[in-house]
């Protein structure tokens, strides 16, 4: 037996992301957790540390690195319907 301490493993990721959309402020995430197979969004700000946001912003750094998604511009906004008199 050692007296080294003992590193705790790494969580595991919360899910894959699937796209991501930079919005400058924010990152839009959408995302598939784990044992699921819905994709849902899931908004990612600089100053968020709660819950499983820094997991997300390690797998999308991840992600990016590896290839797998681009950060890709917002989707346009649809233009409202005309209203007719």
């Amino acid at each position: 037996m050692t007296d080294e301490p003992q590193i705790p493993p790494e969580p595991p990721p919360p899910g894959q992301v699937v796209k991501a959309h930079d919005y400058g402020s924010y990152i839009e995430l959408i995302v598939v957790y784990t044992g699921q197979t819905a994709m849902v969004p899931f908004t990612l700000t600089a100053d968020d540390h709660y819950g499983d946001s820094d997991r997300w912003r390690t797998e999308i750094q991840r992600a990016l690195a590896a290839g797998e998604i681009t950060l890709e511009p917002p989707p346009p906004m649809p233009e409202p319907l005309p209203v007719e008199p």
